[in-house]
């Protein structure tokens, strides 16, 4: 069997296929315009890359197509962080932290950028499991049971 188009991966157990919408084609032009990015976490709902880069590259150019700018690490400046599968301890703490610093899923993401209101896509962010880290060095493997 033929694999799905480069814009769409399967979601895990979902049955639906993740489709990256583009402006004009099924998105509000501008939607992210005067946000800020981080993601953290794999994406593997978008494919490409490969390791901690799995779907980053087409989140980022999602992103940043609809006006948006993505940067590395949590700051006073970010307004949403993209929170993938296994996310980073790190930034997930630091973004909890500051009550200006929205958590979003892709999905909601995604969903947002198609109806042109990011804060009305916003839903509460369940986090199962995050990552190990780099060798196992990540801030969850050192993190006191819950």
């Amino acid at each position: 069997p033929t694999g799905p188009p480069s814009s769409s991966r399967e979601v895990g157990g979902r049955g639906q296929a993740f489709v990256v919408p583009r402006p004009g084609a099924g998105g509000v032009a501008y939607s992210c315009a005067g946000k800020t990015f981080v993601m953290t976490g794999i994406f593997p709902e978008v494919g490409g890359g490969a390791g901690l880069n799995l779907g980053k590259d087409r989140v980022r150019a999602m992103i940043e197509s609809f006006g948006g700018r993505v940067t590395g690490s949590i700051s006073g400046k970010t307004d949403i962080l993209v929170v993938g599968k296994e996310p980073g301890m790190s930034k997930v703490t630091k973004a909890r932290a500051n009550p200006k610093i929205a958590l979003m899923t892709i999905h909601d993401l995604k969903m947002g950028i198609e109806g042109g209101n990011l804060e009305a896509a916003q839903q509460p962010v369940q986090i199962d499991s995050f990552s190990s880290g780099f060798r196992g060095n990540g801030l969850a493997a050192i993190a006191a049971p819950e």
